[in-house]
């Protein structure tokens, strides 16, 4: 059955491939090519296939068996399903606690760039979890899928270690989830994807830093609180959006301001005064 010049056919995405002998079909089992679930049949066989792994001389005889699936550790993987959620949850905390680094200073993008970086870190960890365990043919050829669509790399990484679609489905969800409690969340958080809204955390927290600030402010008041805040007009084409609201500040006094928001190379700027002057 084993013999060099036997033929012998394989199933990879449905489709049928072969003959090749079994020097051949062994070599592209131990790249990774084929796994121990891919089905493999020669005339020997009579009308079942069988999987790779059930092969006599799949293997050379010294190696051990593949690490059931079974026996892979997946934290990472669990980890790499939750980032969009648990992204979610730091954005809105951050931003409630006044946090800059997600609304000003010439990175809208940086939201992305970090939800991009914990994605890769965890499919990168995860890779390494899954060929320490010896099952480097599960996670052969995906490291560009790691740099370039994470969702691909959870769906084919799972799909060779047997646990189907759900990982994948699961990620989906979480990331659905995680842009509605950024969407959600009281105030409209804002994620760094356009020009912030009047009402966001992003927003009211920039008023209220710069309001003891305002010129004609001579006795530095603070904002206590921000109310009544609408947006008066916005303009795609210059990207600037113009507010206003009413700031009751520490001296008990409710003041009108005006709030305009704009963006220039790739910069958000707030500028605030007392609405009227």
């Amino acid at each position: 059955m084993t013999e060099a010049n036997t033929e012998w056919f394989y199933i990879i995405g449905g489709e049928r491939l072969g003959p090749v002998t079994f020097p051949d079909l062994r070599a592209r089992y131990e790249s990774g090519e084929l796994t121990e679930k891919t089905l493999v049949w020669t005339k020997e066989f009579a009308d079942d296939w069988k999987k790779a792994a059930e092969v006599p001389g799949m293997r050379e005889a010294s190696e051990p068996p593949l690490v059931p699936a079974t026996e892979i550790q997946n934290h990472w993987l669990y980890m790499l399903i939750s980032v969009p959620l648990v992204m979610a949850f730091a954005e809105v905390i951050l931003l409630r606690h006044g946090t800059e680094s997600f609304n000003t200073g010439g990175l809208p993008g940086l939201s992305f760039l970090l939800f991009f970086f914990a994605n890769t870190i965890c499919a990168l960890l995860d890779q390494n979890a899954v060929e320490r365990s010896g099952r480097r043919d599960a996670v052969n050829g995906l490291l560009l899928w790691i740099l370039l669509l994470v969702p691909a790399y959870i769906y084919l990484r799972s799909k060779r270690t047997g646990l189907g679609s759900g990982p994948l489905v699961a990620w989906i969800v979480a990331l659905v989830l995680g842009g509605f409690i950024t969407a959600a969340w009281p105030g409209g958080v804002y994620v760094g994807a356009s020009l912030p809204k009047c009402d966001s955390k992003a927003s009211l927290s920039m008023v209220e830093d710069l309001y003891p600030d305002i010129p004609i402010n001579f006795g530095k008041a603070k904002a206590v609180s921000i109310t009544d805040v609408e947006q008066v007009s916005y303009s795609e084409a210059s990207s600037q959006r113009k507010c206003r609201a009413v700031v009751t500040n520490t001296s008990g006094i409710d003041t009108p301001i005006a709030l305009t928001i704009s963006e220039q190379d790739g910069q958000y700027y707030f500028h605030v005064r007392f609405d009227g002057f």
